[in-house]
């Protein structure tokens, strides 16, 4: 299945539709913009077709070489304003190459840059045989279990990012691509590091690349940047859409927050647990200090979920239960940091304790039955060489004792 970028051709588009100015330019002049360059090349790279046109840059699906030897890949370049803006071009290249400052498997990463003759930057990554999110709601929302399926990888993705000091910054279903068994990659991080929150002047971009996944304080100070819990807000808000097919947006005010989210999932998708319910509606919470404390608190109560177990929402901090409880291995692979139990959790177990002792003791007790049949066999071969020696000695007529 091919892939999409930016999305604002789709029935769900998750960018803005209005002709509202973006950095002083609609949305339809950036798609002008993007079309134009169509056919040409940079940086040796033929730009095919546009894979999507967002506030800030256009996706395109480029190729270099001949036939059999043809290579594709995903090329992004800033587009309008925004790209004649030093500070915004530096911005846009510190974010792309963010998700290089860690690693992890389910991340695509920036393998190369440059820049066109106006002065726009661009980057690439490599092309990806895999459906966006957005794409596969549109045709059927997921189900609870592979929602959840959906959350655990990418929380363990962005749980990774945060304690490297990394933030996505612009978390929406058209940057999660999905394999047919639900495994995730995800690109496009869009902050980048080391921006001070205390201050709302340091990325000019942010107010540009706000959408339906951006969290309330973000809205209400546009320049404001990405946090830790703006990107848990987005994570529950692609939780909220892969399930029902919906915008999370009408939640963001106070009062629409105050008719509880639990009761819009249920109305819109009878079919989810109450439980999955309370753990959206908590990383939805109006208030980011209401919100999950952490990716990995949030990623705690999503495994607590998947096990049949009660979410701990504002004490969602305490251990992660391991998948043990339930076989995924049908399903997408786990993340790394999920394919084992706590050694000291382990240990507490009864059957944990019980099963090193037992094993112990048939090692002894083989160990002794084995000492026992050598030292059996020893006695006989003494015995029998005893004997017959006494019986040589008897047809001789000599008496075994003069022999000696």
């Amino acid at each position: 299945m091919g892939q999409r970028e930016g999305f604002d051709d789709g029935p769900l588009s998750m960018k803005r539709r209005s002709n509202a100015p973006l950095g002083g330019q609609t949305h339809s002049q950036r798609v002008a913009l993007a079309e134009e360059r169509v056919g040409k090349s940079l940086g040796g790279w033929r730009l095919l077709r546009v894979l999507g046109v967002g506030p800030v840059t256009a996706a395109y699906e480029v190729v270099r070489g001949e036939k059999d030897a043809k290579e594709r890949a995903v090329l992004r370049l800033m587009i309008g304003r925004a790209s004649q803006d030093e500070v915004a071009r530096g911005l846009f290249m510190r974010a792309s190459y963010a998700a290089n400052r860690f690693k992890h498997s389910r991340v695509v990463l920036t393998t190369a840059d440059g820049v066109e003759e106006g002065g726009a930057p661009f980057v690439l990554r490599p092309w990806i045989e895999l459906t966006p999110l957005v794409t596969a709601v549109e045709k059927s929302p997921l189900s609870e279990q592979d929602a959840l399926r959906v959350a655990e990888q990418l929380l363990d993705i962005v749980e990774m990012a945060h304690a490297n000091g990394v933030l996505h910054g612009a978390l929406h279903p058209g940057n999660i691509l999905l394999t047919a068994r639900q495994s995730i990659r995800l690109v496009d991080f869009a902050s980048a590091p080391g921006l001070n929150i205390a201050r709302t002047d340091e990325d000019v971009l942010a107010p540009l690349r706000l959408d339906d996944y951006s969290c309330p304080e973000r809205v209400h100070s546009p320049g404001l940047p990405a946090t830790e819990a703006s990107d848990i807000y987005a994570i529950g808000g692609c939780l909220y859409f892969a399930t029902t097919g919906k915008s999370p947006a009408t939640h963001r005010s106070a009062q629409a927050a105050a008719r509880t989210i639990e009761a819009a999932l249920l109305a819109l998708q009878p079919t989810l647990s109450e439980d999955f319910c309370r753990v959206v509606a908590h990383s939805l919470s109006y208030d980011a200090a209401q919100r999950y404390e952490s990716a990995y608190a949030f990623l705690g109560d999503v495994r607590r979920v998947m096990a049949g177990r009660r979410p701990k929402l504002e004490d969602a901090s305490a251990p992660v239960p391991s998948q043990s409880v339930q076989d995924l291995s049908r399903h997408a692979p786990s993340s790394r940091r999920i394919s084992f139990s706590p050694p000291a959790r382990q240990s507490d177990h009864p059957a944990a304790r019980k099963e090193p002792v037992r094993s112990e003791w048939k090692g002894n007790l083989f160990l002794i039955v084995a000492i026992a049949l050598l030292l059996g066999l020893a006695t006989f071969v003494v015995f029998r060489e005893k004997a017959l020696d006494e019986r040589q000695h008897a047809q001789d007529g000599v008496p075994a004792s003069s022999a000696k």
